[in-house]
């Protein structure tokens, strides 16, 4: 299968997609075009060679407060809240999920954070999961939760350039 990432469309088929959560469908159909337009969150869908809506995921920016992050990491930042790119939706629809879509959403975002990074400020990469199956994604891929708020999640954008050499 051949994934291609689009950004959203109103001409873009988004009825069919199921991804097995209530909210993030609701989200695709209804708010994902509006808040892309209102520059909110840019989403992109990954659309295979037939035109279908494999999975798609949202991205705007984020500040983390510097406290919240681990001791280690905090030593070298400065006190007040560090840049961060959120990845606040991802999502693949049900016929494709175990195919890989998923990761190859994440490598998208990584890639669109290192071209940012080189140009504004970027710290990290936020996820927001929606559950512990998500987290456990997340986690899997090296992202570290936040004490006191384990389903929101980050990963040093050093830690995905270092990755990606």
């Amino acid at each position: 299968m051949t994934l291609t990432l689009v950004p959203i469309t109103r001409s873009l088929s988004k009825a069919p997609f199921d991804c097995g959560y209530r909210e993030l469908n609701h989200y695709l159909r209804h708010y994902a075009l509006k808040n892309d337009r209102l520059s909110i969150g840019k989403t992109f869908v990954a659309t295979t060679e037939t035109g279908e809506v494999a999975g798609y995921l949202t991205i705007s920016t984020a500040g983390i407060a510097a406290e919240s992050l681990p001791e280690e990491l905090r030593a070298s930042l400065p006190r007040y809240p560090v840049p961060a790119m959120r990845v606040g939706k991802l999502a693949v629809d049900r016929q494709f999920q175990g195919a890989g879509v998923g990761r190859w959403l994440l490598t998208q975002a990584f890639r669109k954070a290192v071209v940012v990074s080189q140009h504004v400020g970027m710290y990290a990469v936020l996820v927001d999961a929606i559950d512990e199956k998500a987290k456990a994604f997340y986690v899997k891929y090296g992202f570290i939760p936040f004490e006191g708020h384990p389903l929101t999640l980050f990963l040093p954008v050093a830690t995905i350039v270092a990755a990606m050499e």
